[in-house]
């Protein structure tokens, strides 16, 4: 595989083209991958089975269900090939928050946290859905949110 920079006053924008003499899997998942670094978004299947980039700015929460990873957005539910934890590696820190083994939550969008259960907190995020940090991660929450007590 050849790379190569073309610098020429005629582009207005940045460019990047992926050239081959056939559409194969390699290239698919090579212009998946090239998107969903530059335009900060993740690759995600919905349910008809067709290929999303979803704006990390978007996703409510990445979750664990029946042994796949699932995006969660305000339109739907994207099925993701990374594992929890290597998108806990990959996201940015302090906009993202792993509340429990099986779930991260995006941080901007947390509606509200009912603190009446006791040992836990239910996060409610901005579309309504309600889920639950695990005892390990709630006073790691509480400081990441600056809440006192």
């Amino acid at each position: 595989m050849r790379v190569r920079a073309r610098i020429d006053k005629g582009y207005e924008a940045m460019e990047i083209q992926v050239c081959n003499s056939e559409m194969n899997q390699q290239v698919k998942q090579l212009v998946e991958d090239i998107s969903a670094f530059v335009n900060e978004g993740i690759t995600g299947t919905d349910e008809r089975g067709e290929k999303v980039l979803l704006p990390l700015h978007e996703i409510l929460r990445f979750y664990a269900e029946n042994q796949r990873v699932i995006a969660q957005d305000g339109r739907g539910c994207y099925v993701i090939r990374e594992k929890l934890y290597e998108l806990e590696e990959k996201l940015e820190e302090g906009r993202f928050f792993r509340i429990s083994k099986s779930e991260i939550v995006n941080l901007k969008k947390i509606r509200r946290l009912d603190m009446s259960i006791t040992g836990t907190i239910k996060v409610i995020l901005s579309d309504g859905t309600e889920t639950y940090t695990s005892r390990r991660n709630v006073t790691k929450l509480k400081n990441c949110l600056g809440i006192k007590g």
